[in-house]
C-alpha cells in the first residue's frame, strides 16, 4: 500500500503538472525510433519530399528521456503518491490522437492525475491504481495527442504470503 491514505491520494485527482518541455520531433530521430521498433513504414523515413515525416504512434514515449522532463516529472509525474517502486508496475497505456505527431512539432506535455482507486488482489494484497493523462500540445497550443497510462502498486510483493515484517 502507498505511504499515504487513499483519501490523500484522491485529493490530488484533477491536479496537473507540466512534465514535458521542448520535445522536438526531428525527422532523423523519428526514423531512428522507427528502426528501433522494427517498423519499416515509409512514412517514418526522412526522404526528399514536401511532406513532413510522421512519427510512429508511440513516439511520445521518448518524452521520458531526461532532456525533455521538467524537474517535477519524476516517476510519479510530480504527484505525492508514495508508491513503492519495487512493488509498482505499468498497467495500461493508450493514445488518443487529434492529429499525427509530425516532424517539426515541438511538444509540451501536461500530466493530470485523473483517478486513484484500490482493488483487492490475489496474492499481492490490496492494489492501488493511479491513472495519468498527459496532453501533448504543439507550439500553437493545439492538442496533438493524449497519452493515458495506469500505474499499479501491489500491497505486498507477489508470492510473499507472510507480508512485510
Amino acid at each position: 500500500m502507498p505511504r499515504y491514505p487513499l483519501a490523500d491520494l484522491e485529493a490530488q485527482v484533477g491536479m496537473s503538472n507540466v512534465t514535458v518541455r521542448n520535445l522536438r520531433v526531428e525527422g532523423g530521430k523519428v526514423e531512428e525510433f522507427a528502426r528501433a521498433i522494427h517498423d519499416d513504414n515509409p512514412a517514418f523515413r526522412a526522404t526528399k519530399r514536401d511532406e513532413p515525416v510522421v512519427a510512429p504512434l508511440t513516439f511520445t514515449r521518448t518524452s521520458y528521456f531526461p532532456q525533455y522532463r521538467t524537474p517535477v516529472a519524476d516517476w510519479e509525474f510530480g504527484f505525492e503518491l508514495g508508491f513503492d517502486r519495487n512493488r509498482s508496475v505499468h498497467g495500461e497505456q493508450a493514445f488518443e490522437f487529434e492529429r499525427p505527431v509530425r516532424e517539426g512539432d515541438v511538444l509540451t506535455g501536461v500530466t493530470t492525475l485523473t483517478d486513484v482507486y484500490q482493488r483487492e488482489g490475489g496474492k499481492g494484497g490490496t492494489m492501488t491504481f493511479a491513472v495519468f493523462e498527459t496532453e501533448y500540445r504543439d507550439a500553437d497550443d493545439e492538442l496533438v495527442v493524449v497519452s493515458r497510462n495506469t500505474r499499479i502498486e501491489t500491497g505486498q510483493p507477489v508470492g510473499d504470503e507472510e507480508g512485510p515484517e
